[in-house]
């Protein structure tokens, strides 16, 4: 082979004092593998100067070349030279393949090496885990271990306390997330617990370690529109065997919704072309799926084995374009996907291809495929993988979203004018006591103790913020009460109770818990301080009923916001509180969340907006209804008009409080506005109070409820979509919402009296048929 590539100068070749040997053998090898001629002479090229650098570093025979040696070679060429840092590693696999290279040196066995070693054996031998499970478990505790300096002293794990635990973690906190950092956590709780059994540890670390809390259905799935990705699969440049491979990979992904560790799976006998069938060995579930050969899909992949697919022996469909020639991994269905979309010129902001089989499950939800289609498509196992998808259903959740309500005929302030009067000039009560500012800076004895267990806290992504306030204060009061004190014990936590007797009993047990599991923590590193006991705490007390709004009942609420008096740094105020109602009415969103609205969350072409990292860090999608969608773009026309700030981080129920961008209503303030319109309008509730802002989202999931039963909708099958809307993970957290109110009793009741009212009434009279006739003759007497 040597002789054919270089026939004047095969011998210069050939006489090398190292490599001359075997490179006509490696020729060959390199031109089985794929590689072009001029490839190959490139190579050929680059081994004259390696074998001269083998040489230089006291190299004679080819016996004597070692793993460490082609090391050496690599990292002498890799920034220079990067084409025959490249031939090193071919020659390298090349002898590795034959055999011819030595056993590299032993690395240096050290205390930690030693130790990760034995706790893999464990892991493999005991728990059974995969290698690839085992290799990440090592490589983190070996980030755990160097800080302790566990090579240098024995006693590294003997003295190991909570704070180099806490520490490790605050440290890996600055470069993970939260789920990241939640395999962390798992890892050393497993590396502790077993150092607990052998009596290394002789504390239960293990149980002390707190773990970053991550919820369900935080991320809505990231899809594209269907005909984004029509666009990008026709974007792809099939006139050459590269652009076909990918088309082929990435029209199957579109349309199975397959994984790419599935793609780069698949192999020539999956096809069953007789069949009609394609057979998807699943990786992640360890299950086959057999899904039908659809004419499009065939027709793709037939073009491609034809003119695209490479001649080897390997059965993997997809084989790599370049050499060397073989089967793909994994990320290379992710490299090809990024090149495509930077090629297409799309706006896709998505990363990865797995977007791909999100948009093909939003897709077939969107044409009225049932969930359990789209699962059983998406081999999933679980109903709950598959209901992930509802929540970008946009036109399905778009029935749960309620109308404007009408004005109907009727006055709007019943009373006398005073009370209109009132809705325009109403006294800023919630506004009246400035708020206590928190101090940043600690005082008391447990100040250095406050700081890291916050600092701990918000490492775990933890918010911490009202928790961070109840410290604060009860450093304060330590401070203030006790300033020479060193301990913290029972007297200190009784009178610091004293001071919330003006709070509610649920508020006053929140805090109190607050304040114990800031004391469980120092019994972590302190066995004998003391932890205030839950008994004596506030009993928790039921919530308060709420009051369920008419749909009249809110028309007038809405129609009074126009006596809202503007004032110079809100000049659309009555427009703005206009909004704000009807969105907390129609869409049954949290206060919270409609404050932390901008102008860039609405979706003026779907009319939808984006709730982001609410309660639980979840995310998710409200359609508005037609009517509500314009109120809204009229509200925006408005501001626009106004002058006022529309960038799509302005918030959108503004005031200009805030500077020249302003910023969004307070919680109280929207309050107190909002129990001034209802006390004008004498809406009140059994208290004679005004009702909480949240009660409007109770009305709205009755409201909804009623209105499903009153058109005959299946309540039941309806559920799941109101869960979704309200940004619930199940239905049990809905059914907090839906109280049996009096009509709600009514209309289930005629419901089943229409359903199986016939069905009783038919039974009771064919039993009195059946009854015998001198029965029916005794009871007549």
């Amino acid at each position: 082979m040597l002789s054919d590539i270089r026939p004047r100068a095969h011998q210069r070749y050939a006489g090398l004092p190292i490599l001359g040997s075997i490179l006509d053998e490696f020729a060959t090898w390199s031109c089985s593998r794929g590689y072009a001629l001029g490839t190959v002479r490139n190579q050929l090229k680059a081994a004259r100067q390696i074998d001269g650098f083998f040489c230089q570093q006291g190299v004679q025979r080819l016996k004597d070349l070692t793993l460490c040696v082609f090391e050496t070679a690599w990292r002498h060429y890799c920034h220079n030279r990067p084409n025959i840092a490249a031939t090193v590693r071919k020659i390298e696999s090349f002898l590795e393949e034959l055999g011819h290279l030595g056993p590299a040196a032993l690395p240096q066995t050290t205390p930690t090496l030693l130790e990760l070693d034995r706790y893999a054996s464990y892991l493999r031998s005991v728990r059974g885990l995969a290698e690839t499970t085992i290799r990440a478990h090592t490589r983190c505790l070996q980030k755990f271990l160097d800080p302790i300096e566990y090579g240098n002293t024995g006693r590294a794990l003997a003295d190991l306390t909570s704070k180099h635990i806490e520490g490790f973690l605050c440290t890996c906190s600055r470069r993970l997330n939260r789920y990241s950092l939640q395999h962390v956590v798992a890892h050393l709780r497993a590396f502790l617990r077993y150092q607990y059994q052998r009596g290394v540890v002789r504390t239960p670390l293990h149980e002390t370690i707190d773990t970053p809390r991550v919820y369900r259905l935080e991320q809505l799935p990231r899809c594209l529109p269907w005909e984004t990705v029509k666009a990008l699969l026709e974007s792809i440049d099939r006139t050459n065997a590269h652009g076909m491979r990918d088309y082929a990979m990435l029209f199957l992904a579109a349309a199975y919704g397959l994984r790419t560790c599935d793609i780069v799976s698949l192999t020539l006998d999956d096809i069953d072309w007789r069949g009609g069938s394609i057979r998807i060995p699943q990786r992640k579930t360890g299950r086959s799926l057999l899904l039908p050969l659809t004419e499009s899909v065939g027709d793709v992949l037939i073009e491609y084995l034809k003119r695209g697919r490479p001649d080897h022996p390997c059965r993997n469909l997809f084989l790599r374009v370049r050499a060397p020639s073989g089967p793909l991994k994994p990320t290379a269905v992710t490299e090809v996907f990024q090149r495509r979309v930077l090629l297409s010129g799309l706006n896709i902001p998505c990363q990865g291809p797995h977007c791909l089989r999100h948009s093909y499950a939003v897709h077939l939800l969107r044409q009225g495929t049932s969930t359990k289609a789209i699962g059983d498509l998406l081999g999933h196992r679980s109903a709950e993988s598959t209901c992930v998808y509802l929540r970008l259903a946009i036109e399905d959740l778009r029935d749960v979203a309620l109308p404007v309500p009408e004005l109907r005929n009727g006055d709007l302030f019943p009373k006398t004018d005073a009370a209109k009067r009132s809705a325009s000039t109403e006294k800023r009560k919630g506004c009246s006591r400035p708020h206590a500012k928190t101090s940043t800076s600690l005082r008391s004895s447990l100040a250095g103790e406050i700081q890291e267990y916050l600092r701990l806290k918000h490492a775990l992504g933890r918010n911490y913020a009202i928790e961070g306030r109840t410290l604060h204060g009860l450093d304060a009061f330590l401070a203030e009460q006790y300033p020479q004190a060193q301990a913290f014990e029972a007297e200190m936590f009784n009178q610091w109770r004293t001071t919330l007797q003006h709070l509610a009993p649920t508020v006053r047990r929140r805090r109190m818990q607050i304040v114990r599991n800031f004391c469980l923590y120092r019994r972590r590193s302190k066995p004998r301080e003391f932890v205030p006991d839950p008994l004596t705490f506030p009993a928790p007390h039921q919530p308060c009923a709420p009051y369920l709004f008419s749909e009249s009942e809110i028309a007038r609420i809405i129609s009074a916001t126009q006596y809202l008096q503007p004032v110079p740094r809100c000049p659309l105020r009555s427009r703005t509180m206009h909004l704000a109602i009807t969105l907390l009415y129609t869409t049954g969103l949290r206060r919270g969340e409609l404050l932390r609205l901008a102008l860039g969350d609405f979706n003026a072409a779907e009319a939808t907006l984006r709730i982001q990292a609410t309660k639980f860090h979840k995310s998710r999608l409200v359609p508005l209804s037609s009517s509500v969608a314009r109120e809204l773009t009229a509200y925006l026309a408005l501001r626009r008009r106004t002058r006022l700030p529309m960038e799509t981080n302005s918030p959108l129920i503004w005031n200009g409080y805030g500077g020249p961008e302003g910023k969004a209503y307070s919680g109280s303030r929207l309050a107190s506005t909002w129990r001034a319109l209802c006390r004008s309008l004498g809406i009140l509730n059994r208290q004679a109070k005004p009702p909480r802002v949240h009660d409007l989202r109770h009305s709205f999931a009755v409201n909804v409820l009623r209105r499903w039963y009153q058109s005959g909708e299946d309540v039941q099958a309806k559920l799941p979509q109101l869960s979704t809307y309200m940004g619930h993970v199940s239905i049990v957290s809905t059914h907090y919402y839906l109280p049996f109110v009096e009509d709600l009793r009514s209309e289930a009741s005629n419901r089943f009296h229409q359903t199986f009212g016939n069905v009783i009434r038919t039974s009771t009279a064919d039993s009195e048929q059946n009854e015998p006739e001198g029965t029916k003759r005794g009871q007549a007497q």
